[in-house]
């Protein structure tokens, strides 16, 4: 599954074995990583644009984290959680000084297994791009799935002493998604009202755009695709996103060249094909004018962002397992 972009062969993801590798974790099981967290002190490992390639999902019992999704901006707080979906363009902005959160991160292939899919595909589909994926959770819900999610954790570090691991993870792993689909059924019936036409047309323009965006950077052909005036189109999304339709394509845009740009296997040249620039040069003065750096110049000051993570008040399994026995 990939919202941003149907065809992701050119654009580098990081994939699952990269994050841990940054994040200084070791993996625990292929297509699986539970990670529980009390009042962490770690610096943000990652503050450029990049994909996720595979779903993660992050539940704050303390402190708050901030980062885009999509180009959107989302706070996770305390007693809140969100889903990120693979495909996702994701940015990390910020983070209170100390967390405590559980994490959970797996593939497709790992929720085949489970067989989800086969089971409750109409139930799955609740976590889908259609819907909200950042919630405010309630105080049972916060301690229902702060549970299972400790409890598949406990499971996975002591694995090795378990005759039946693997079917009692895989076990323990569907109830987690099915007490996260439980969670999503639950707030999306008590939605109290509609989006209105406005919050329509704006969602419709970023699906379009999120579509769209190399071949297409005109406001008129986006306004045209919805049957609506540019103008009326511009002052819509203004109203609703507090940004112009301009300036959300520029984004996108300008999002996609920087995740471009972070592989090193990809050369400035082939970023501006791959972005459908008609030369290295009008690409290099398109990014110029939108982030005052030019394409090298970004490339070079990012080479030392891989920040690894403080090693400080980090808990140890004995003291999460206690938690739980």
């Amino acid at each position: 599954m990939d919202p941003i972009n149907g065809d992701n062969q050119s654009v580098r993801t990081h994939t699952f074995s990269e994050l841990l590798i940054i994040l200084g974790q070791p993996r625990q099981i292929d297509g699986l990583q539970v990670t529980v967290t009390e009042n962490e002190r770690k610096a943000i490992p990652i503050f450029y644009p990049f994909r996720f390639d595979q779903y993660f999902l992050m539940m704050v019992s303390a402190g708050e984290l901030s980062l885009k999704l999509n180009l959107v901006n989302h706070v996770i707080r305390e007693g809140e959680f969100v889903l990120i979906e693979p495909g996702t363009i994701c940015q990390f902005t910020g983070s209170s000084e100390f967390i405590s959160s559980a994490c959970i991160s797996f593939s497709n292939d790992f929720l085949l297994k489970a067989g989800i899919y086969q089971k409750y595909t109409s139930a799955f589909k609740l976590l889908g791009p259609n819907l909200s994926t950042h919630l405010v959770l309630e105080k049972e819900e916060i301690a229902l799935l702060s549970g299972v999610l400790k409890m598949l954790y406990a499971n996975i570090v002591t694995r090795e002493k378990n005759e039946f691991s693997q079917e009692i993870i895989q076990h323990n792993f569907s109830l987690v998604i099915y007490e996260l689909i439980n969670v999503f059924y639950h707030h999306h019936r008590e939605l109290k009202s509609k989006p209105t036409r406005k919050q329509d047309i704006t969602a419709s323009f970023m699906k379009l755009l999120i579509k769209r965006y190399k071949e297409e950077r005109s406001v008129q052909f986006y306004a045209g695709q919805l049957a609506i005036t540019p103008r009326y189109l511009t002052q819509t999304v203004k109203e609703v996103a507090g940004k112009t339709a301009g300036d959300l394509i520029d984004e996108m845009v300008i999002t996609e060249a920087m995740i471009l740009l972070n592989d090193p296997v990809c050369s400035i040249g082939q970023v501006a094909v791959l972005l459908q620039f008609s030369d290295q040069f009008f690409f290099s003065k398109f990014f110029k004018n939108k982030t005052g750096l030019t394409p090298s110049e970004y490339r070079k000051s990012k080479q030392h962002t891989f920040v690894i993570k403080e090693e400080l008040s980090v808990p140890s399994q004995e003291r999460i397992l206690s938690d739980i026995t």
